[in-house]
């Protein structure tokens, strides 16, 4: 299985570069947020098609926003993300939401990143940590959703805040949420927890709809490695 996928990664990662070097760049416009960090010819620095090569010491560092127990705080990134083909993955990217992982960055058990993406309006970008169509420092560029729509279907960074419920540092598995009503996420944003999270998945006229203004939890293969700092943190 691994000689497989191994070979068509490096049929593909040519072609899967190539792609995404031009889909950036006709992102890479002087509107985009001043916080995130670009290399050239405006290539976000998260980007990264070889996730075999961990090596924390080339990688990016970088701050950004997160909410813990109700509270602003900063995570820092300081690795690049890390995600293992699954099967069915597109070769663009091995990133996939709604597939639990098959491989881990390293053994045992570890803590979740609930990454809480509105989808189908626009909130207060104030409340988005991670903006669409810009790719933040050590994220995945694209995301594979084959389980949310048609069989490997693409999105190209999409927005999304992050909540984190301990202060313990390395890495996360993240758990995507989807939100797709205004009122259910600044809900969310008024008391961002994992409790209020959880209270609206419950809830029949939010969780309970149909269809369901806030998703279940959907697990992904997607791994973020972070510090956690208080907010508004120094560089």
């Amino acid at each position: 299985m691994k000689t497989t996928t191994d070979a068509l990664r490096a049929t593909m990662r040519p072609l899967a570069v190539a792609a995404l070097a031009t889909l950036l760049l006709s992102c890479s416009g002087t509107d985009a947020p001043s916080g995130l960090l670009r290399g050239k010819a405006g290539q976000p620095l998260g980007m990264n098609m070889d996730h075999e090569q961990q090596s924390a010491a080339g990688d990016t560092k970088a701050f950004i926003g997160g909410w813990l127990n109700g509270e602003k705080v900063a995570l820092r990134y300081t690795r690049m993300y890390y995600c293992d083909a699954p099967r069915g993955a597109s070769p663009l990217t091995f990133c996939e939401v709604g597939t639990p992982p098959e491989d881990f960055p390293r053994p045992g058990n570890m803590p979740k990143i609930y990454a809480i993406a509105p989808v189908g309006f626009a909130p207060d970008p104030a409340t988005v940590h991670c903006p669409g169509g810009i790719v933040c420092p050590n994220h995945p560029p694209t995301l594979d959703v084959p389980p949310l729509g048609d069989a490997n279907t693409n999105v190209f960074a999409p927005a999304h805040s992050h909540i984190i419920t301990e202060r313990q540092g390395g890495w996360h598995n993240t758990v995507n949420i989807r939100v797709t009503s205004l009122d259910v996420w600044n809900q969310i944003v008024a008391n961002p927890t994992l409790e209020t999270v959880r209270m609206l998945q419950a809830d029949p006229r939010y969780g309970g709809a149909k269809p369901p203004l806030i998703s279940q939890d959907l697990p992904t293969n997607v791994f973020f490695f972070f510090e956690v700092h208080n907010a508004q943190p120094q560089p």
